[in-house]
């Protein structure tokens, strides 16, 4: 199948894909004050709460692992879960709640951060270069806010954030769990760079996707990343994309999958691996179509396998952070072959933009 030929003018969400390498570079230089900032304020927390909703809901799952290696007792919860039902979180002044908002004006991102800082609770939030959010002890910047509405560098730099903060705190506390997660955060951008440059490989993937059911899963802190990939690919291409946890897609979900079907399976090393590898067999044995993100996978030798670099000595909690790129290029070609725009959410077509008047996001 041929390449997917990308347009003369590049969309907002293609441009600010390929700079990631650089935003990760300027925060491993720069973004260690305010992880070290951050992490003070932590130390005393009995829990930690991370907070968000779409994108930034899957950051918070991603960072809820990386928390719990630096020792803390941290769990994700969507912003609407926070906003909605406050008394089921019992969050008081020995707690802390992080708040992930790109542009900081989404509704029950600003409710969750009010109602946290009026119970009392540390509050911390993770946000653009200019993004404002009333209630924040400390704001910890990533990126310039993006034009695209499919997020691409603010989810990778929040994430990237939050490493940093799992890794003073657990260096702080002398936690095993982060002890490799410094050097390996000093290595990812250039990883980063190497999977943007195959961005080819990926197109023959997009036209398999094109036309197709198509399934997503990982274990893990990976559920993030297929659960990422089902956003992307909606946002960009109004794609039809489902994904889920590994077990929970096997429990049931699996007997949807149909012969020629295509299914994205995130394969990568940790005491899941050899699971994610059985179930990429059993979809195997049903004809789907297999893309394997990570590493080959034994129990399907026939499957496309598109391997992340540097894997071998990455920490399974980081892999997020690497795993989650070709998610994005495969959302951002998908559109191209299917000619929507990536970056306008639907506002293009009358009909949407007046549906989505109705409400604020």
């Amino acid at each position: 199948m041929s390449a997917t030929a990308m347009p003369s003018t590049p969309s907002a969400m293609e441009t600010t894909l390929r700079r990631q390498p650089d935003d990760l570079r300027r925060l491993d230089r720069d973004g260690w004050e305010q992880a070290g900032a951050a992490a003070a304020m932590l130390a005393p927390a009995r829990r930690v709460f991370l907070v968000g909703i779409g994108t930034s809901y899957h950051a918070a799952m991603v960072g809820s692992w990386l928390f719990r290696a630096a020792g803390f007792d941290a769990r994700a919860i969507l912003s609407s879960d926070l906003a909605h039902y406050p008394g089921q979180w019992g969050i008081g002044p020995g707690d802390a709640v992080i708040v992930m908002a790109h542009t900081g004006v989404k509704t029950d991102s600003g409710t969750a951060l009010r109602i946290a800082a009026g119970a009392g609770a540390t509050v911390l939030s993770v946000g653009s270069m200019t993004a404002e959010h009333p209630g924040s002890g400390l704001v910890l910047r990533t990126v310039p806010r993006e034009t695209s509405a499919a997020f691409t560098a603010s989810h990778l730099a929040a994430m990237f954030v939050l490493a940093q903060i799992a890794v003073v705190a657990g260096e702080t506390r002398a936690e095993n769990g982060t002890v490799a997660f410094r050097d390996a955060l000093a290595t990812l951008p250039g990883q980063v760079g190497e999977v943007i440059d195959r961005m080819p490989e990926i197109a023959p993937v997009a036209g398999l996707a094109n036309g197709r059911r198509v399934y997503a899963t990982g274990a893990g802190p990976n559920e993030a990343t297929a659960l990422e990939l089902t956003i992307k690919a909606r946002e960009a291409a109004y794609g039809w994309v489902d994904a889920m946890a590994l077990e929970q897609f096997l429990h049931g979900p699996a007997v949807a999958v149909n012969r020629d079907d295509l299914a994205v399976v995130v394969h990568v090393p940790g005491p899941a691996a050899g699971r994610t590898s059985a179930v990429a067999g059993v979809l195997a044995g049903m004809g789907a179509r297999l893309w394997v993100v990570g590493q080959a996978a034994p129990d399907a030798p026939g499957a496309e396998t598109f391997a992340l670099p540097g894997l071998d000595g990455m920490p399974e909690f980081l892999t997020p952070l690497l795993a989650v790129v070709p998610m994005q290029i495969l959302a951002l070609l998908l559109a191209t072959q299917r000619g929507t725009d990536p970056d306008r959410f639907r506002r293009d077509d009358p009909a949407y933009a007046a549906a989505f008047g109705r409400l604020t996001l």
